[in-house]
C-alpha cells in the first residue's frame, strides 16, 4: 500500500476592502431601515392573523 501524495496548496485570492463612502453607507442604511420595515410586517401580520384566529373562534 502507498501513500498518497499531498495534495498541492490551492492559490489564495485575496481581495482588497471597499473603501466606505458616502453612497455605500446610504445604500447601507435603506436597505437597514427596508429590513427593519419588512420585519416589523411580518411581525404584524403574526398579530393580525392570531387576532383574525382568535375573532373566529
Amino acid at each position: 500500500m502507498t501513500e498518497r501524495l499531498p495534495e498541492p496548496v490551492p492559490q489564495r485570492t485575496t481581495y482588497l476592502p471597499v473603501e466606505a463612502t458616502r453612497e455605500i453607507a446610504r445604500k447601507n442604511v435603506r436597505l437597514g431601515i427596508a429590513l427593519f420595515v419588512f420585519a416589523l410586517l411580518i411581525a404584524g401580520g403574526a398579530v393580525l392573523v392570531s387576532l383574525i384566529y382568535l375573532h373566529y373562534d
